[in-house]
């Protein structure tokens, strides 16, 4: 979905005469989200290195290659989905298997005779495969970046504080004295269960960390506070996929100074269906799992929404014209979702499947919805079906 926003994006800039066009002004993702988010932001940012940065053709060459390098391509990485798969699907319907423990010598001995057999390492784990979809990520140039509307913030979890954290580009910003923090908030005092950082690639690899198949993403020399008044430490942090945490961050998108500043519409690309159609009248163990994947991963979101909706709901009752709303305004959110056969169709399971065929089967239905979603955006203004509305199948209604 999102490369053809961003192949949309350009077709309409390119002939304003024929319509609204949009400006994308941040991106925010957690787990396979955040992956998405790094490679168009990566693209889409400005580069010492590499001239061809800072292009919509950058970002969707980047999209694209990250998804071509993450699935299984080689015949060891093919054989090692399809088994994986298998176990999976075996172990939803009640067969007792084992469990992995990815701290076990075991594990790392499995990963290099996966890697002997020709597993590529871009295949094995996120800081190979971050470090080829973007190989100049120290080369950002971050004094252009400063004077242009492009954020990237992705979600996850620390382990240990139980932080909800997310890493974000503005801090990256802030922290070189390229751009000012005039947010009234004290993350080591009242917020200090959200956290921001600076962005990196280890904190993209923490948004997609699931506990159950790697070991947690390792990032030294992080500042935590302590129960003691004032007092900071500096330890490592470990940290877990997003999912447990914020997914994806939201709320952070709406923390500038002034009204302007913020967007005036949020996109949301829901993967976890809100709703759910029971399939038959046996519900199986797998069926079970399948919801509870779906509700855990829209909990977060939903809260930060709601958040939204309430602040919008407050401005048209009294308006924006003092304090404490002056400083907001009403943004419209809009959800971009998979089909129903397909969204109620998938298994959890399915979110482990890195076959270039389900990729593929994936990518056009994607292409498919967001074509028709613009399309009607753009036709229908601000009549566009909106959130919370738009979360729902009709047919389910």
């Amino acid at each position: 979905m999102l490369r053809t926003i961003l192949a949309t994006k350009k077709r309409w800039d390119a002939n304003p005469q024929d319509g609204d066009t949009f400006k994308i002004i941040a991106v925010s993702g957690t787990s396979a989200g955040a992956l998405c988010a790094l490679a168009a932001w990566y693209g889409l940012a400005p580069n010492t290195s590499d001239a061809d940065c800072g292009t919509i053709d950058k970002a969707i060459e980047r999209l694209d290659f990250l998804w071509t390098t993450f699935a299984a391509t080689t015949p060891a990485e093919a054989a090692h989905n399809k088994m994986v798969g298998a176990l999976l699907h075996w172990k939803s319907q009640g067969v007792p298997f084992p469990g992995s423990n990815p701290y076990d010598t075991k594990a790392s001995l499995g990963l290099t005779g996966l890697s002997l057999m020709g597993v590529r390492h871009e295949y094995l784990g996120y800081p190979a495969l971050l470090k080829a979809v973007c190989p100049d990520f120290d080369r950002i140039d971050w004094s252009r970046l400063s004077r242009s509307d492009l954020r990237i913030i992705v979600g996850a979890i620390e382990v240990l504080s139980g932080n909800f954290e997310i890493f974000d580009s503005d801090k990256t910003l802030e922290q070189m004295g390229l751009l000012p923090d005039g947010r009234e908030i004290d993350q080591y005092d009242s917020v200090r269960w959200r956290m921001r950082r600076s962005i990196s690639l280890e904190g993209v690899a923490a948004s997609g960390t699931l506990p159950e198949v790697l070991p947690a993403q390792v990032i030294r020399n992080v500042t935590f506070p302590t129960c003691d008044d004032g007092r900071i430490i500096t330890r490592t942090g470990y940290y877990w996929d997003g999912l447990y945490s914020r997914n994806p961050p939201v709320r952070d998108l709406l923390d500038a100074q002034t009204p302007d500043e913020k967007p005036d519409e949020i996109w949301i690309v829901r993967i976890n269906p809100q709703e759910f159609t029971v399939p038959s009248s046996n519900i199986s163990l797998e069926d079970i799992d399948d919801r509870v994947n779906d509700l855990s991963g829209n909990l977060s979101l939903n809260q930060e929404l709601d958040t939204i909706m309430t602040i919008n709901q407050w401005i048209r009752k009294y308006g924006n014209d003092h304090p404490p709303l002056n400083t907001r305004k009403i943004v419209d959110v809009r959800t971009i979702k998979m089909t129903s056969e397909t969204a109620w169709g998938l298994k959890h399971t399915s979110k482990f499947d890195r076959s270039p065929a389900h990729f593929a089967r994936l990518r056009e239905e994607g292409q498919m919805v967001a074509q028709q979603w613009l399309a009607d955006w753009r036709a229908f203004g601000a009549g566009f079906n909106r959130y919370p509305n738009d979360a729902r199948y009709p047919e389910s209604a």
